[in-house]
């Protein structure tokens, strides 16, 4: 799967992202924001890359003029905290490197994925959640045409923190059709 957008590349990981992919995942505020904690050495975020490279729900976000890797999407074969996961339902997650927020890529990368996810996978339902305190994803969900369905406290995943509220919205087939 390859996708473009204007500026973007969305494609699968390939092992010269290992570089990018540490940048992103040793800083601790997108750790913080994403529940896991920021990466200490290279071989850390190799292990994810290993993880990645074999996965076909995971992809790479590329920036198109400099062939930076810059962040990541995901269509997961999951469900939302619980419910029971469905063939044609999948679980959107997407990271992008702090240097390039605020520049409007990351809803770029969404409506890129999910409309791959309607037309292409043939998906009846996208889900994707935020902890509270992120608004930043909340502004990428909710621009991208999400719809807020419910609240859940969690505790942080790999982090000695306390419970936090998670945000859940989902965007179905028909709500795709509509925007």
């Amino acid at each position: 799967m390859r996708l473009t957008t204007p500026r973007l590349v969305i494609r699968p990981f390939i092992e010269a992202d290992l570089t990018d992919l540490h940048e992103l995942m040793q800083n601790p505020r997108l750790g913080a924001m994403a529940g896991w904690q920021p990466h200490h050495s290279q071989a850390e975020s190799e292990a994810v890359l290993t993880m990645f490279l074999r996965s076909d729900e995971v992809f790479a976000v590329v920036d198109q003029v400099s062939g930076k890797m810059i962040g990541t999407i995901g269509l997961h074969r999951r469900a939302p905290s619980g419910t029971t996961p469905r063939d044609d339902s999948r679980e959107l997650s997407f990271m992008l490197n702090e240097a390039f927020w605020g520049q409007g890529l990351m809803p770029e990368a969404v409506t890129a994925i999910v409309t791959f996810g309607f037309n292409h996978l043939r998906l009846q339902e996208i889900w994707v959640g935020h902890f509270a305190d992120n608004q930043r994803s909340q502004r990428v969900i909710e621009k991208t045409g999400f719809h807020f369905e419910y609240e859940f406290e969690r505790p942080r995943l790999f982090s000695d923190e306390e419970p936090v509220d998670e945000m859940y919205y989902k965007m179905t087939l028909a709500d795709f059709r509509q925007r």
